[in-house]
C-alpha cells in the first residue's frame, strides 16, 4: 500500500496542490504560505467540539470516538457536545461557550446547513476554529474567503472529497451489477438517496453520483430522493419506490444508514439485496461492514470520521508552536471504498473501534518522521498495530 503524505510546496509562492496517495486515506494539500514561528501557549489546551449529529448516530460517534482517543493521547481537554441535527442549536452551544467564563482555547466546528458565516461572525477572535467534513458554498468562499484570510482565527479546515465519494459508491455498484452471477440487465434503473438538500456534503455526494451515471449512460437514474441521513426514513421511502420503479437495479445512498434503509425496504419488497439489487453506503458502520460480509450491501466508503483525530493532532502542534500553514490551511481527504475483498482484514483489525490502541503521538510534527510532513495514512496506523 502507498503511503499518504501531508507535504509542504515552496514554489515561488503560488498556490499549489499536492495529491498525496493513502490506500485508505488520501490528503490533498493546499499551500497557503511559510510556516509561521509561533511562541509555545500553556499546557493542556480546552477544546470543545460541536458535533453535529444526533444521540446514537453511529458516524458521528465514530468521530467522537477517534477524536477523543487523540485527545487523550496528545493532553488535551477536550470537551464534546452534540447538536443533534440542529444547526440553530449548534450556533446557540457555541455562542454559549464562547461566552462563558471559562470559554474554550479552540473549536472544532461543522458547516452544517450553512452555518459556517455566522459561527465565525460570532465567535469572539480569541477562540481558535477548525472547521471538519463539510466544505463551503461557492457563496461561502466570496463572502468568508479561506483560512486565515478575512477570519483570521479560523486555522484550518478539514474535509473529506465528498464528490468522488459519491462518484465511488456509484462506480462500486455498477461494476457489482454487471459482473453478478445473474448477469447484468439492459437498462438497470438506480435509485438515488441523498442526505439534506441544504448541507454540502449531500450535495457534492449526490454530485459525483451523477457524474459516474454520465460515464456509464446505460444506466438509468428513476429517482433522487433525500432521507435527512436516517435509516427508518430511507427504509419508508425506498418501501414505495422500490415498488413504483420494479426495474431498480442500484440503489446509492449518501451514508451507510440510509443504505441500511434501502436494504430493509428491498428485503421487505421480496428483493434479494447482492444478488438483484446492489446497494452502497458511506460510513464504514459495523453493521454495513457486517452486511458487506454476508453480501447483502455491495460497498461502503469510509475513513472520514479520522478527521477529527487529525485535527487534534493539527491543534497540537499548533498549540505546542509547530503551526501547519507551511503544509496549507485547507486538507481535503479522499476516502476509500471497503467491500467483499478487504472487508475481513478491516474487520479482523479495526472492526473493535479500539482507537485507544493508536499511538497519536507518531502523527505530531515534533516527531522525527513528520518534521517537513504529516503521515495522516492508514498504512502509518496499521503498521503500529504490526508492532502490537
Amino acid at each position: 500500500m502507498a503511503s499518504g503524505l501531508w507535504k509542504p510546496n515552496k514554489v515561488l509562492g503560488r498556490i499549489s496542490r499536492i495529491v498525496c496517495l493513502a490506500f485508505l486515506v488520501s490528503i490533498d494539500c493546499l499551500v497557503a504560505a511559510p510556516a509561521l514561528a509561533l511562541a509555545p501557549q500553556s499546557e493542556n489546551p480546552s477544546v470543545l467540539f460541536i458535533n453535529p449529529g444526533r444521540t446514537g448516530e453511529v458516524f458521528w460517534e465514530m468521530v467522537s470516538g477517534f477524536m477523543t482517543a487523540a485527545a487523550q493521547d496528545l493532553d488535551l481537554d477536550l470537551k464534546i457536545v452534540l447538536a443533534e441535527r440542529d444547526h440553530l442549536k449548534m450556533i446557540e452551544l457555541a455562542n454559549e461557550a464562547a461566552q462563558s467564563d471559562n470559554p474554550p482555547d479552540y473549536m472544532i466546528l461543522v458547516n452544517e446547513k450553512l452555518a459556517a458565516g455566522r459561527m465565525l461572525e460570532e465567535i469572539p477572535s480569541s477562540i481558535k476554529l477548525i472547521f471538519l467534513n463539510n466544505t463551503l458554498s461557492e457563496e461561502q468562499v466570496r463572502q468568508l474567503g479561506k483560512p486565515r484570510q478575512i477570519a483570521s482565527n479560523w486555522i484550518g479546515h478539514i474535509f473529506p472529497d465528498h464528490e468522488k465519494a459519491g462518484y465511488d459508491i456509484a462506480r462500486s455498484i455498477i461494476v457489482a451489477q454487471k459482473s453478478s452471477v445473474d448477469g447484468a440487465v439492459d437498462k438497470p434503473g438506480l435509485l438515488a438517496i441523498g442526505g439534506n438538500q441544504a448541507t454540502m456534503a449531500s450535495i457534492l455526494r449526490v454530485n459525483g453520483m451523477q457524474r459516474a451515471l454520465q460515464e456509464s449512460p446505460e444506466i438509468e437514474l428513476y429517482q433522487t430522493i433525500h432521507s435527512q441521513w436516517r435509516r427508518d426514513k430511507a427504509e419508508s421511502q425506498m418501501f414505495g419506490l422500490i415498488r413504483r420503479w420494479p426495474g431498480t437495479r442500484l440503489i446509492w445512498a449518501a451514508n451507510d444508514p440510509m443504505a441500511l434503509g434501502a436494504m430493509d425496504a428491498a428485503i421487505l419488497r421480496g428483493r434479494k439485496p447482492g444478488k438483484d439489487v446492489f446497494i452502497g453506503g458511506l460510513n464504514w458502520s459495523t453493521e454495513a461492514l457486517e452486511r458487506i460480509l454476508d453480501g447483502k450491501i455491495t460497498a461502503s466508503l469510509g475513513g472520514h470520521f479520522m478527521q477529527g483525530g487529525w485535527a487534534m493532532v493539527m491543534i497540537h502542534d499548533y498549540h505546542k508552536g509547530a503551526d501547519f500553514i507551511d503544509l496549507g490551511t485547507e486538507f481535503t481527504a479522499p476516502m476509500a471504498i471497503i467491500d467483499r475483498s478487504n472487508v475481513t482484514q478491516y474487520l479482523n483489525i479495526l472492526g473493535g473501534q479500539n482507537w485507544n490502541r493508536i499511538d497519536f503521538t507518531q502523527f505530531v510534527r515534533g516527531h522525527p518522521d513528520n518534521i517537513e510532513r504529516y503521515h495522516f495514512d492508514l498504512d502509518t496506523i496499521l503498521k503500529q498495530f504490526e508492532k502490537q
